[in-house]
């Protein structure tokens, strides 16, 4: 065993966590296992998946180049012309990290995730350079189809913590891997008995905590209020609320009455000017202006996140669906709340709303983190102000 791996095996014997083996996706392309430029043109949500491939003999002049997903171990084509006008690999790959709106703006000034513990409930998770330091714990809750770390949960970990793709760089989280279904073929459905056990476990966890480490946000990019048994879901939501966690899901509307949604950005767009995103592809509801100006968004695709194969590798995605957003959207909360540990879902979103850009192409509101946070501030200190001045007052 060489250096570097007997510091690892050291590290984990101290805090206890073991990650699932690396993902294999290595694979060859074939030319029936991708769809044409044309149809990607005319679906919704169609994407050009070279993830782990060889196509180093493949023509790819004919894509755009914000249709293709990939990775650190995809072979291109060495020859310009094979691939698509104005693919810069390195350049979309790592445009991509930036998580976007001057997030990294506030990790400057401190606003990092220092103090704050997230919680996350997907799928297996793989250990990475993004994430590795921040993860203090990680259960399994059930039976797990998958046995090695999976692309959603590397995705998921690193946009809420990555050290350098991360919102949250400096938070410390909590991993959970459970699974959202069961059964086979016809016979599958959606199940919530997992996700539930795993948010009990949070709220159980967190009254060992004190209270500058509790967890304060928990992220699933999922629904389990829309399973089978989503009564197990609804009375564990409600244990959680009443612990003053946040548990932001994929039906934020039915749980607690806010709207949110995720954006598109242009691939070589600046991450940080809000002119670069949009609606998303796929999203094909088109809602009044009135409900969009009470939408807050975002970002979530094109974006670049810790890839599942290797400990340094990464990936691409073209689209990464509310999958994607939600971390995003827990980890600013979380931001949120190292700045002031009283602000509730209901004022973080109302902050949002009042300091974000209304944008007619997003068709909602997308939020300024650095104005978010400004604005929280100067609410805190006017509180603390009036606070004083009745202490004063009193003595």
């Amino acid at each position: 065993m060489n250096l570097v791996k007997k510091f690892q095996a050291a590290i984990k014997k101290i805090n206890g966590v073991h990650f699932d083996k690396y993902a294999n996706l290595t694979r060859i392309l074939m030319r029936n296992e991708y769809p044409t430029p044309d149809q990607i043109e005319q679906a919704d949500d169609l994407v050009l998946d070279v993830r782990s491939c060889d196509c180093s003999d493949k023509d790819l002049s004919d894509y755009k180049m914000d249709t293709i997903t990939f990775d650190s171990k995809t072979i291109f084509p060495s020859e310009l012309d094979k691939l698509p006008e104005g693919f810069d690999i390195k350049k979309i790959m790592e445009n991509g990290k930036n998580p976007g709106l001057g997030i990294n703006n506030l990790h400057k000034q401190g606003i990092d995730g220092s103090g704050v513990s997230i919680a996350i409930i997907d799928k297996p998770l793989s250990e990475h350079a993004e994430y590795r330091d921040n993860v203090v714990r990680y259960e399994k809750i059930g039976p797990n189809e998958e046995k090695n770390g999976t692309m959603h949960g590397a995705a998921v970990a690193s946009i809420a913590v990555g050290k350098t793709v991360g919102v949250a760089p400096k938070a410390k989280l909590y991993y959970f891997a459970a699974r959202i279904s069961e059964g086979k073929g016809d016979k599958r459905h959606k199940v919530s008995k997992y996700y539930a056990k795993a948010l009990d476990r949070i709220v159980e966890i967190n009254k060992s905590l004190p209270d500058n480490e509790k967890i304060v946000v928990v992220s699933v990019s999922a629904s389990p209020s829309n399973s089978v048994d989503s009564e197990l879901w609804a009375e564990a939501l409600k244990r959680a609320k009443d612990n003053n966690i946040f548990v932001t899901t994929t039906d934020l509307i039915a749980e607690y009455g806010l709207f949110d949604n995720g954006l598109k950005r242009e691939v070589l767009g600046n991450p940080d000017n809000p002119v670069s995103y949009s609606k998303p592809k796929w999203w094909n509801v088109t809602k009044a202006e009135e409900q969009q100006k009470v939408t807050l968004a975002f970002p979530m695709d094109h974006r670049t996140t810790a890839s599942p194969t290797g400990d340094t590798d990464y990936t691409h995605y073209v689209s990464g669906g509310w999958s994607w957003m939600k971390p995003f959207e827990a980890a600013l909360y979380a931001l949120a709340k190292q700045t002031d540990r009283t602000i509730t879902p209901e004022q973080f979103f109302e902050i949002g709303l009042k300091t974000g850009t209304y944008s007619k192409k997003a068709e909602a509101v997308i939020a300024n983190p650095v104005a978010l946070i400004e604005e929280v501030k100067e609410r805190k200190r006017i509180r603390d102000l009036q606070k004083l001045k009745l202490l004063s007052r009193d003595m």
